[in-house]
């Protein structure tokens, strides 16, 4: 079992859980089932072996498309939105489980195909699953899913002429649709007007701008060592959610969010160390897991800080969201049982 990943893991559950106490004390409870749930999720990837997921993963991604349609026919969500299966305490949301299912597809891919082989099928499966996700609407999550696809071709390898034209015959069957998307889902456009307005130093509590002035503000107020887990939190919509790192924050200080970032930055080094270390398709499904994990942390913590609009992207291990706990301690599982792994097997070239 890798130390590393597994103590990052857990600290960052733990900073998880101050952020939530400070943001909403009520919820806790929950959190802590959430949690562990997530300890199961982690257990589940350090069983099961890497090779089999690859073996599997095109059935598993045909599983997640299932799903990813079900939600549109029966989920729910606030104010006409699909993305969740609410069982009990519990909300499931698919489109977090398709970025660790879409890492093991397209490492499958690649390592049965080869890296020179065309790409259009797996890109086609990649559209079609952010399309589903788009439609929720959940523009933010569909967006990271291309991205992700995107790096892992490059990672692999692919040639960049191939990339470009794939992207670009991807961009102009949608460009048609685009104004017919955003009249529809609204409020996705909308969440970029009120970025510019932040930007412009404009804002009111009705516009997702204001989240990020309050996130702001929190991390100013909270000072080198914080307020404490019982300290009076600025209102901050979605604190225990979306705008977590806030609150972590608030709570722990400045050396608290330093603390958070190191945690993900070991995250990352250690994936990294084991991508350049296991061959083929393996390496890449430890890249793929670590960009997931850190890649959707800088994003989030982008947004709270006003680098970027508010998108909604759960801050991994950290945030209250069910979902985003579950899949990144699958992932870290996963990363651990690849740890494990990594010993055993030289590097080699992609499988054929």
């Amino acid at each position: 079992m890798d130390p590393v990943l597994l103590l990052s893991a857990l600290l960052l559950m733990a900073f998880g859980l101050l952020g939530v106490g400070v943001a909403e004390p009520n919820l806790l409870p929950n959190h802590l089932l959430r949690i562990s749930v997530a300890l199961g999720a982690m257990i589940l990837g350090l069983l099961l072996p890497p090779e089999r997921l690859l073996r599997h993963a095109r059935f598993l991604l045909v599983a997640t498309m299932v799903l990813l349609v079900a939600v549109l026919i029966v989920g729910s969500g606030p104010g006409g939105v699909r993305r969740w299966f609410y069982l009990g305490p519990l909300a499931f949301q698919p489109s977090e489980l398709a970025k660790v299912v879409l890492v093991y597809y397209l490492a499958s891919f690649v390592g049965r195909k080869g890296n020179d082989y065309p790409i259009v099928g797996a890109a086609g499966l990649v559209g079609l699953a952010a399309g589903l996700v788009l439609v929720e609407p959940d523009f933010a999550t569909a967006l990271f899913l291309v991205t992700l696809a995107g790096l892992l071709f490059i990672l692999a390898g692919v040639p960049w002429r191939r990339l470009i034209m794939v992207s670009l015959a991807g961009a102009m069957a949608l460009a048609p649709f685009s104004g017919l998307y955003f009249a529809r889902f609204r409020y996705v456009s909308e969440r970029f007007t009120s970025f510019l307005d932040y930007l412009q130093g404009e804002a009111n509590p009705s516009q997702t701008a204001y989240q990020v002035l309050q996130a702001q503000k929190a991390l100013i107020l909270a000072g080198p060592l914080g307020q404490g887990p019982s300290g009076n939190l600025p209102h901050l919509p979605e604190a225990h959610n979306d705008m977590v790192f806030a609150s972590v924050v608030f709570a722990t200080g400045w050396l608290g969010g330093f603390m958070v970032l190191l945690l993900y930055f070991l995250l990352f080094a250690r994936g990294l160390s084991l991508a350049l270390r296991l061959p083929g398709p393996l390496g890449l499904v430890a890249m793929g897991l670590t960009l997931y994990l850190t890649l959707q942390a800088a994003l989030n913590i982008g947004v709270t800080v006003g680098f970027l609009p508010v998108t909604g992207v759960p801050l991994p291990l950290v945030s209250y969201g069910g979902s985003s706990l579950l899949v990144s301690g699958f992932a870290v599982g996963a990363l651990m049982r690849l740890a494990r792994e990594a010993p055993r097997k030289g590097v080699g070239p992609w499988s054929s």
